[in-house]
């Protein structure tokens, strides 16, 4: 199954949900932006609380980065299961909260398959939010996409050793790929989010 992944703000501009949603009712887009602002708030909020960072998360952005497929889910949960094992462990050992808070490859894994957010400030642990105040809400996963990049680094000696050929084949680290089968490929396309998101400011999101 494929994966995709967006650079973006949480918050739009009303001309970007304008443009993106194709609405016209000025209520209805003034209705967007509130609720992807009670998001970012409550994000921004978490930030604050547990790690003392300050965030422009709810700022209304136009701007947007790389939209494109990163791999696939498949690609996601071999790459996982390589990270874990680099520490003798299994991705179910940092689901089920068998490592410590900050443990290598904690960003990697405890995060959401095809949805949540990676921001572009570094903290320790990821965490998970709910959307709303609603008690049936959902929660979404949030990570730092500057620790993710940190954890992706690390893999590279690991993936260089396993899959020789594929790291071989790759392009340079900021272009695209054509071919998505494998953990290697979602390592690389992973890394050139990070990196935009962090020269970007901009959080990425799966989805």
């Amino acid at each position: 199954m494929e994966l995709y992944a967006i650079v973006q703000p949480l918050v739009l501009t009303i001309d970007a949900y304008r443009d993106t949603s194709g609405e016209d009712d000025p209520e209805e887009l003034a209705l967007l932006q509130l609720e992807d602002k009670d998001r970012a708030s409550r994000i921004a909020g978490v930030l604050q609380e547990l790690y003392d960072i300050d965030s422009n998360l709810a700022d209304p952005r136009a701007d947007e980065g790389l939209d494109e497929q990163v791999g696939t889910i498949e690609g996601l949960h071999e790459l996982r299961a390589i990270a874990a094992a680099v520490h003798g462990k299994s991705p179910d050992d940092y689901y089920e909260m068998r490592v410590m808070a900050g443990f290598e490859f904690n960003h990697l894994i405890n995060h959401d398959d095809e949805g949540g957010y990676y921001l572009p400030v570094d903290f320790m642990q990821p965490f998970f939010i709910k959307e709303t105040d609603d008690e049936d809400a959902e929660y979404i996963s949030v990570g730092s996409a500057a620790a993710l990049l940190r954890e992706l680094d690390a893999l590279e000696p690991v993936l260089l050793a396993q899959f020789p050929v594929q790291m071989a084949a790759l392009p340079p680290a900021d272009e695209p790929l054509s071919t998505f089968d494998g953990p290697v490929p979602i390592w690389h396309s992973l890394r050139r989010f990070c990196r935009s998101a962090v020269d970007m400011d901009l959080p990425f999101r799966f989805g």
